[in-house]
């Protein structure tokens, strides 16, 4: 499964990198936010636009999984 880190990446830049990942790569895939709360909700606002959801990962806290479907 193909893996976006967002750690280093500013809160402004964080939709932009996602939706390059939603172009470049299939679902789903994993992008690791650290436990951040904001970061988590930037990225599942991000993939609303492309007409994808986020769910957190049962064995990770710090990684959500995008994939397609609401």
């Amino acid at each position: 499964m193909k893996t976006v880190d967002l750690h280093g990446i500013k809160h402004e830049n964080v939709e932009n990198t996602i939706i390059e990942a939603c172009s470049a790569f299939d679902t789903p895939f994993l992008v690791i936010t650290g436990r951040s709360r904001p970061m988590k909700q930037l990225v599942a606002n991000a993939v609303v636009v492309m007409g994808l959801s986020v769910r957190d990962t049962i064995d990770n806290p710090g990684r959500v999984i995008v994939y397609e479907g609401r």
